[in-house]
């Protein structure tokens, strides 16, 4: 695709942004809201799920998207990921609605 979600804060960023972001020197932080990029799977997963916790549809539904495809070191779960689609949907993600 042409964008990227940064598991910091949820944010979609086109990839000509991040270029742009980089070439400012804001290479090892998010965009928006400046947090360093998480180095691992684990981290990454961490900072999603936190996100979850709060009630962040586009956090379900990338959490949902991990699981489908077996990313970030999860393993692959179809019912999981369908299950936190269904959240996604549920708190306003039409994205997750096309998934289900």
């Amino acid at each position: 695709g042409h964008s990227m979600i940064h598991a910091c804060c949820m944010k979609r960023i086109c990839k000509g942004c991040a270029s742009a972001a980089a070439k400012r020197g804001v290479y090892s932080r998010c965009p928006f809201c400046r947090a360093p990029h998480p180095r691992d799977d684990e981290s990454n997963l961490a900072r999603i799920q936190k996100r979850i916790d709060k009630g962040n549809a586009e956090a379900s539904k990338l959490m949902g998207n991990n699981y489908f495809y077996g990313n970030l070191g999860l393993t692959k779960d179809v019912p999981r990921a369908i299950e936190l689609w269904s959240e996604a949907a549920e708190l306003g993600s039409i994205d997750a609605h096309y998934q289900l």
